[in-house]
């Protein structure tokens, strides 16, 4: 995209106000020097201006960044003391359909070194009241990724970034964090909807990453991530009491999970899952929806999750074995053939969460898929399924089966060709006002 020669209005500090910004100065690049056609680096003008109570604003054209990372080691060992903290700093972009940041061919892949930085096309880490947006990320050239990350100790906002092209080599796409407890953080609108390819070699990527040291409670707003061969968005590394919120978005196609948390506290609530298309990679395909990976008290909240694949799976909706009580409700999930998969499964739990149960809340579950069970519950207590409509037309479909498990099913519809509850004695199943006809709404993909 060459530039523009249509003017853009500069922002001021004013602008900014109101979300709590307090920008002294903006700083147009292209007045500073940088070079809007793509051909030379603008790293050196991020580096002279990034200063605190800056902003840096790109107007509408090409940047080509080969790394900036506020930090002045020689990156050998991480050294948390060679970062130099900035507050109420930023970049702004035109738009992510007017603003290109260019990465060089061959970044983030062994012709740039082997070290974690290497691969790093910009990092910011530390520092309060920061500000990425509206930027369009472009690694579409052959052996490139450029990672993108922004850790921040809080009052972090990220809007309207958009990678665009297919990755090629091994390297999560964004990953965004709170550093310290009870700071907040959004990320809204960030995009990477073209995945990785598969060159050979067990190229493995992740499309959205929140860090195992994040602290604080970030929301992760209207997101849109495909195609990537080590989870889509992986969210479970950090403890409690961290939590990330993931509010709306598309999730698809992803190896491993499309959407993964971890966290007491955390949901994923109006979001659409997908999973229609078997990845290409030489990693163990597991390909679930929505995992609940760690933790406990994770919600799933008016979801619409569909699983039609044939692809190896655990299940479109799962809980772990290191997992508590996962509530999944308003939601509706369809798995359809080729897919045998079931809709909700729990696993059986370690130790330290054996009394630890599902709530399942007004779900309807749909779809074609054969065998197998469309909710399966082991090795859990008290078990709470209320309001659920099932209605699965596949040869030998069960509607829930209680595997050592215990609970209620309180006004149910399931409609299945096979049995509609699957418990042993040793189950402890009550049921109340469970039907046999059944006419449930589906997901949509929106």
């Amino acid at each position: 995209m060459a530039a523009s020669s249509v003017a853009t209005a500069a922002p001021s500090p004013d602008d900014f106000e109101d979300e709590g910004f307090q920008f002294d100065r903006v700083i147009d690049v292209v007045d500073a020097g940088a070079d809007p056609t793509g051909e030379e680096l603008v790293d050196p003008i991020i580096e002279e201006y990034a200063e605190d109570n800056t902003l840096l604003y790109f107007p509408e054209g090409d940047y080509k960044l080969f790394q900036f990372i506020n930090n002045t080691a020689d990156f050998g060992e991480f050294d948390p003391d060679s970062y130099y903290p900035l507050d109420n700093f930023g970049l702004l972009g035109a738009g992510s359909d007017r603003t290109t940041i260019v990465v060089p061919e061959g970044r983030g892949s062994g012709q740039a070194g082997s070290g974690m930085y290497h691969k790093v096309m910009f990092e910011l880490r530390y520092g309060k009241n920061q500000l990425i947006e509206g930027f369009q990320i472009d690694h579409s050239a052959p052996n490139t990724g450029g990672r993108f990350n922004v850790w921040s100790d809080g009052d972090l906002v990220v809007r309207d970034l958009h990678a665009h092209g297919v990755i090629d080599v091994h390297m999560t796409c964004f990953s965004f964090g709170i550093n310290e407890q009870g700071e907040e953080g959004i990320v809204q609108n960030v995009r990477a909807p073209d995945g990785v390819t598969h060159p050979g070699g067990g190229v493995e990527a992740t499309g959205i990453a929140v860090p195992a040291w994040h602290e604080g409670d970030i929301t992760i707003r209207d997101c849109r991530v495909e195609g990537f061969q080590d989870n889509g968005l992986y969210a479970s590394n950090p403890s409690d009491p961290a939590t990330v919120r993931v509010e709306g978005g598309y999730y698809a196609n992803s190896n491993i999970s499309q959407v993964r948390l971890g966290q007491s506290g955390s949901y994923v609530k109006n979001a659409t899952v997908a999973v229609t298309e078997k990845i290409d990679t030489d990693y163990t395909v597991n390909m679930r929806g929505i995992r609940q990976q760690d933790g406990e008290g994770v919600t799933v909240k008016n979801c619409d999750v569909v699983y039609t694949a044939d692809a190896p799976s655990s299940g479109a909706i799962v809980t772990e074995t290191r997992t508590g009580e996962l509530t999944v409700e308003n939601s509706r999930v369809r798995v359809g053939d080729p897919a045998t998969v079931p809709a909700i499964r729990a696993r059986t739990p370690t130790a330290d969460f054996d009394t630890e149960a599902m709530t399942i809340e007004n779900v309807s579950i749909t779809g074609d898929a054969t065998g197998g069970s469309a909710v399966q519950i082991s090795n859990r207590a008290g078990n709470t399924l209320k309001n659920v409509c099932i209605e699965e037309s596949g040869d030998g479909r069960d509607g829930i089966t209680f595997d050592g498990s215990s609970g209620t099913v309180r006004n149910a519809a399931i409609d299945v060709q096979g049995q509609q509850i699957v418990a042993t004695d040793d189950d402890n199943v009550e049921t109340r006002n469970v039907r046999d006809r059944a006419n449930c709404n589906g997901p949509t993909l929106r």
